[in-house]
């Protein structure tokens, strides 16, 4: 013990001016006070021992405190796309070229570029619950089931082109063209035969024309009065019907003004009675002189321009002349227009507008009554 604890003194005398020798300033150096600094002793053998056990114990209990820590959650993150600069793409390619198929994060990836670009599924978009349980896929009819389709959509996998665009734009117009093209066909078809059977009832109704039948009574029974001719009116009517249909006869009889008298018994009346005739009645009027008249120029006018739209021959039976203006505005309407009355008794300017002119006079065996 003697010789290690002097051997042990010995070296650290011999070691104590080398240390002191590094631990000095090289080339005269001096300490920041300018003082020169003081000379540090070495640390002995039991201070290395200390440190050295100082780390170990340090580093054991690191390693300690590391297994004592549960392991951290690795995050996952989701692998996006790189932004790309469509406009720079698209001024650098060629017009040729096919476009490069979109990557926005709006747009789910398909099957093919996830796998592709990392274990990233494709992104999940938010369902509409506007209006109800959510929107409807395209396509797809009002029960669920599957919509027509014209034209096929462009799901092949190709890249979309401008000229495949067009083509397929041209394509659905041509598609829709013909639907029109179709439609109108059918509607025309339609139209035909509408057409058609308008006309074959028209020609049928219309075979036989129309007639309407008007009489100026005051006029013809005084004419015929003065003859001593009795006119039965319902071979009158039977005359003027024959390969004709009958719409209308009236019959424009003035009455006496005293209500005790019985209608079908007056004068200008009762050869109208039992007849299909529409009978036209206005009291006569008495003037100052006894003369008594009653005049039914307006009606009469204004009922045969009323039913002249649906008639094709008009027959009055009257000579007044006033009624020349109502003729020409029924000739212009393309209505046939017959004059019926006595030879004396008629106005040449009635005969002349007249598209036909039939002397009663001349057709006594015809108009005569039989009684």
């Amino acid at each position: 013990m003697v010789k290690f604890f002097g051997k042990t003194r010995a070296t650290r005398k011999e070691a104590a001016p080398k240390a002191a020798a590094e631990a000095a300033p090289k080339n005269g150096a001096k300490s920041e006070m300018g003082a020169p600094a003081p000379k540090a002793a070495p640390p002995g053998p039991p201070a290395k021992v200390a440190a050295a056990a100082a780390t170990v114990a340090a580093a054991s209990d690191a390693v300690v405190e590391t297994e004592k820590k549960p392991a951290a959650r690795r995050r996952t993150t989701t692998v996006r796309p790189p932004r790309r600069d469509w406009a720079a793409e698209a001024a650098a390619a060629p017009i040729d070229a096919p476009a490069p198929a979109p990557s926005s994060l709006a747009t789910a990836p398909s099957p093919s570029t996830s796998s592709a670009e990392g274990d990233a599924g494709p992104v999940k978009r938010r369902r509409g619950t506007r209006g109800g349980r959510g929107r409807k896929k395209p396509g797809t009819a009002l029960n669920g089931e599957a919509a027509p389709s014209i034209i096929e959509p462009l799901h092949d996998g190709e890249p979309m082109t401008i000229e495949r665009a067009m083509a397929h734009q041209a394509l659905v117009l041509e598609n829709f063209a013909r639907d029109i093209t179709t439609t109108l066909k059918k509607l025309q078809t339609t139209v035909a035969d509408m057409q058609t059977k308008m006309e074959r009832a028209s020609s049928a109704s219309t075979s036989h024309p129309r007639v309407g039948i008007f009489v100026d009574v005051p006029n013809l029974i005084y004419a015929s009065e003065r003859r001593n001719i009795n006119i039965d009116f319902g071979r009158v009517l039977d005359y003027f019907t024959r390969g004709r249909e009958l719409v209308r006869a009236s019959a424009y009889a003035p009455i006496s003004d005293d209500p005790q008298a019985k209608l079908e018994s007056q004068r200008f009346v009762h050869h109208f009675v039992g007849h299909p005739y529409r009978i036209v009645t206005k009291p006569l009027k008495r003037f100052a002189d006894g003369s008594m008249k009653a005049n039914f120029d307006i009606e009469l006018a204004i009922d045969i321009l009323t039913m002249s739209e649906r008639l094709d021959v008009v027959v009055l039976m009257s000579g007044d002349g006033d009624f020349r203006r109502l003729v020409e505005l029924i000739a212009s309407r393309g209505v046939r227009v017959e004059i019926v009355a006595f030879a004396e008794a008629v106005s040449l300017e009635l005969k002349t507008v007249a598209d036909l002119y039939i002397d009663i006079g001349a057709h006594l065996e015809d108009f005569k009554s039989l009684k």
